[in-house]
This record gives C-alpha cells, structure tokens and sequence, in this order.
C-alpha cells in the first residue's frame, strides 16, 4: 500500500475527491503539518499526523488502518478507525469515536454519542460520551472521570499485581499471578463468593463496576443521575 506524505494544508487540498465530496486517498497518508478543513477526510491506510500536529474535520475522520496524531483529533460528526485512535493530546466528536481496536489519548476522549473499542479505551484525562461506552477489553481514564449514560466492558484495567493485593481476591492470588487467561480466571469464584468480592468498600466505583461485569454479574452499569452513582 502507497504512502502519500503531505507537507502543506495546500497539498492536503489536492487530495479533495469531488465525486465522494470528502478529502481522500486509497493507502497511508503522513501527514507532516497541522490539518484544518471543514469536509470529511477518509484513507484506506493509517492516517499519521506528526508530533506536535493536529487534525481537525468539520464532518468526519475515517481510516481503514490506524489514525495517530501527536497532539489533537477532532472532527464536527464522527472518527472511525479500523484499528486504533491515538493522540498524544486529546480526541474529541460531535457524534461517535469508534476503533476497531484501541483509543488512547493523553488528554479527554469525548463523544456527543458514543465511545466504543474492540479493546481498550484509556485517557489522562477525562472520558465521556453522551450516551454509551462500550469496550471489548477495559476503559480507564486516569483521574478516574467517565461519564456515559452506561459503559460496557469485558475485562479489568491495571495489571494483575493489583488484583492479587486485594484482601478480597487473597484465595486466588497464585491463580491471578500465574497465565491464565482472564477467561479463566472470572470462573474461579462461586456465585455467592462473586457478590462478596464487589461488594467490598474498598474498591473504587469504576473498578467495582468493571468487576461486576468481568464477574458476570452485571451486563452494563448504568449511570444513576438522581443518586450520582454508577449502579
């Protein structure tokens, strides 16, 4: 697959498609300048912005690979990448932001709809969205700040040390330590032994709702407006 490399916004502009009316080109694009424009940029590649620079839509960012941008990616409706969405400052849509595998950003992550990952979805900052977040590994955001009418996730953040120091999870600390799977590991505990574990005070709310999903005790957890809790 062909890289273009674009120096200039001017050069960008070479790349508008008037039959698709959206800037666009058929393999990666290196971008090496900050990119303004109030149309949809679609490649079939990755999309690269470089270090320091920033790519800015007033309608849609779609890449059939990977989008990477050293400082910001916003677009006015919505960023979709086949792979991964990472920014070294922060990711922000007017509609959705969907990876076919990971979102990062060192700074916010934020969706007027939706959030949603085939793994993780992790930010320095703040995550929110204003319906749904759905992740097919965890969500974590560092100043643990998310906010979504619910979230969906399948496993845990932070690394298994953190798990096996828990007083609630001391019985299967060899069993978290050693390679099992997280498949496996979520089937050790009974039923009654699951509640007691999320039912410790000691764990922070985002994790306690991580937990119970992971356990299979919940579905989603749902955003209580009224209590200001996640149930």
């Amino acid at each position: 697959m062909q890289t273009q490399i674009i120096k200039t916004q001017e050069q960008f502009e070479t790349l508008w498609n008037k039959d698709r009316q959206q800037y666009y080109f058929d393999g990666h694009l290196d971008i090496q300048c900050d990119i303004d424009v109030d149309k949809s940029i679609c490649c079939t590649g990755n999309l690269f912005i470089k270090a320091g620079g920033f790519i800015e839509a007033g309608w849609s960012i779609e890449a059939g690979g990977s989008i990477e941008a050293g400082w910001s990616i916003e677009a006015g409706e919505f960023i979709k990448a086949g792979e991964f969405i990472k920014a070294g400052g922060f990711i922000k849509a007017g509609g959705f932001i969907e990876a076919g595998w990971s979102i990062e950003a060192g700074g916010f992550i934020k969706a007027g709809w939706s959030i949603e990952a085939g793994w993780s979805i992790e930010a320095g900052e703040s995550i929110e969205a204003g319906e749904f977040i759905k992740a097919g590994g965890f969500i974590f955001s560092f100043c643990f700040q998310i906010t979504a009418k619910f979230i969906v996730t399948k496993t845990l953040p932070f690394w298994r040390d953190y798990y096996a120091a828990m007083p609630l999870l001391k019985k299967w600390v060899e069993n978290i330590k050693s390679e099992a799977c997280w498949k496996e590991l979520k089937n050790l505990p009974t039923e009654e032994e699951k509640k007691e574990i999320c039912s410790w005070e000691g764990w922070h709310p985002l994790i306690r709702c991580q937990l119970e999903m992971f356990l299979g005790l919940k579905d989603k957890c749902v955003w209580d407006e009224k209590k200001q809790e996640w149930k």
